[in-house]
């Protein structure tokens, strides 16, 4: 089992969510898996879900393949969401590698605009300590009314 399946799990959607994973494709791809069911825990809709899993696994996926593009061995990534007593969800994403704009193409430089579209809230910050990307979905969970 690697590294980035080793966490616990926590299926109490109080608890929040906090992962610390190795920045590489693989990390990511186990990363999607146990975020989900996570999700699955705030009780919000199919499509809401689907959001929030897919818009966080592209913040992942772009700091594991943008990040430390170039360093010989993978740094961190660290996913941290909760809900607030509003019922709002929060997940940072945060790496401490180097922000490496990508030039666009026909086939890349969409993650940020599908990170903003679908959260209802979403913010890239970068310097040299690296990159945190924050997203916020309000009533993300049934366990919160609108």
């Amino acid at each position: 089992m690697g590294p980035a399946a080793q966490h616990q799990h926590s299926t109490n959607y109080m608890d929040g969510f906090d992962r610390s994973l190795p920045a590489t494709a693989e990390s990511a791809a186990v990363f999607r898996q146990d975020f989900s069911r996570w999700v699955d825990t705030l009780g919000a809709s199919d499509q809401r879900r689907g959001d929030i899993v897919l818009s966080v696994y592209e913040a992942v996926a772009n700091a594991a393949e943008h990040a430390y593009l170039g360093d010989p061995r993978p740094g961190t990534v660290r996913v941290h969401a909760h809900l607030d007593a509003a019922g709002t969800l929060e997940v940072c994403v945060v790496d401490t590698g180097s922000w490496k704009p990508v030039t666009p193409s026909r086939f890349r430089g969409r993650g940020l605009p599908l990170m903003t579209a679908l959260s209802d809230t979403s913010t890239v910050t970068t310097g040299p300590s690296g990159t945190t990307v924050r997203l916020h979905w309000r009533a993300a969970g049934e366990h919160y009314p609108p």
